[in-house]
């Protein structure tokens, strides 16, 4: 079960120290007495697999349009955080209500049920502390170092001696079109498989071989590789 974006977003803005709610909540909107956060959902693409919130930082006037760039900045690096990939936009200035106001764009890999948007696939995947949103798949396999034991002068072996473990791993990735990649990891790395119930971490990591494959959807990016230790967190 994932996270509901809009609960994920209010919730890392409001750790923050943002005062933010909805966009519409179906109540006379309060009057702005300082820096508030509105939050709602901007589009849901089905073919991408995206969800994008728009979350709209908004100062009295007051205050000047610089406040409101700055905290919309502060907001921006609270949202990455939360895996999004995030667009903000300049600082407009509203004539009417009188105050100024900066959109995000914060995109997220995602899935819609019939009422709610949920964080999609169910796990993060971080590698050397760069996050990879766009991860789809993740596959380990442990696998022992096993030999067979003989007595002399027998040809059938009498038992089996197992030595040291280590993991492949297979990382898949669907990155839409227009979309950054991150950049190849040269060497060993450390990878975090990040869930709702626990963190594993994989180091002495090596990738053994990429695959890019190109589709209608984006580019499919399956790295395949070796861990040499594996822990729960």
């Amino acid at each position: 079960m994932g996270y509901s974006i809009l609960e994920l977003v209010l919730r890392q803005l409001r750790q923050a120290n943002f005062v933010t709610n909805v966009a519409y909540p179906g109540q006379k909107f309060p009057q702005i007495s300082g820096t508030v956060a509105s939050v709602h959902i901007e589009k849901v693409d089905r073919a991408n697999l995206t969800v994008t919130v728009g979350v709209n930082i908004i100062s009295q006037a007051s205050l000047g349009g610089t406040a409101c760039e700055v905290e919309a900045l502060r907001a921006t690096e609270a949202l990455r955080w939360s895996r999004a990939v995030c667009v903000q936009s300049g600082c407009r200035y509203d004539g009417i209500a009188q105050v100024y106001v900066v959109e995000i764009l914060a995109t997220y890999t995602g899935v819609t049920e019939e009422d709610n948007c949920k964080i999609w696939p169910g796990f993060y995947a971080t590698i050397n502390d760069i996050i990879h949103p766009h991860a789809i798949a993740f596959t380990e396999e442990e696998v022992v170092d096993t030999q067979a034991e003989y007595v002399m002068g027998q040809d059938a072996p009498v038992g089996i001696s197992t030595g040291k473990k280590q993991w492949k791993i297979m990382l898949e990735e669907l990155i839409p079109s227009g979309s950054p990649e991150q950049q190849e990891t040269n060497g060993a790395f450390e990878l975090l498989i990040e869930t709702e119930d626990k963190t594993e971490r994989y180091a002495g990591c090596q990738w053994t071989s990429i695959k890019r494959e190109f589709t209608r959807q984006g580019l499919r990016l399956t790295r395949t590789g070796v861990a040499l230790t594996r822990e729960v967190l």
